[in-house]
């Protein structure tokens, strides 16, 4: 593993860090926080991906989604968005995962313009009722402490990744 020396200290270069350095691409702008633009934005998307892994570290990604329009995810403020587990296929994969390691990664994809963002964060599994009727039909939420926001900074065409 590379590293550097910052005042006397050795400091190992992540494995991100190490791949940026050796391609020469730049650094993502990351905030520890969503903008409160970004979080109106976020509140529009259909659907978004989430991975999560269990305690050994093997990893699961599951959609999130309705069919019917409604709110998918709420911004409650710029460290804390919740979204509902609605019953689906009963195998719970995602949500035993975070019962047993709190992280989430969480993708949004607009679809017309291309453009991504992530959401990476602490989750825990809620059941408060207050939230719960913001969701219909939900039968529990996830809260997410937002640790990492960022866009993708090269935002890519899908109309012919999606035939269009």
């Amino acid at each position: 593993m590379e590293a550097y020396t910052i005042q006397e200290q050795v400091v190992a270069l992540s494995g991100e860090e190490q791949l940026r350095e050796r391609f020469g691409t730049p650094d993502i702008p990351i905030t520890a926080f969503i903008p409160r633009n970004l979080a109106r934005y976020l509140e529009t998307f259909d659907f978004f991906f989430i991975a999560t892994s269990n305690r050994k570290g093997e990893c699961d990604a599951s959609f999130r989604g309705r069919h019917d329009r409604s709110l998918r995810i709420k911004v409650i403020d710029e460290k804390t968005v919740i979204f509902p587990d609605y019953l689906g296929n009963g195998s719970f994969k995602s949500l035993g995962n975070i019962l047993e390691n709190p992280h989430i990664g969480m993708l949004f994809i607009d679809l017309k313009t291309g453009q991504r963002i992530r959401v990476n964060g602490e989750t825990k599994v809620v059941n408060d009722p207050q939230w719960l009727s913001v969701f219909p039909g939900s039968i529990q939420l996830v809260k997410v402490n937002v640790t990492e926001v960022y866009k993708q900074n090269r935002p890519v065409s899908m109309g012919k990744s999606f035939g269009r």
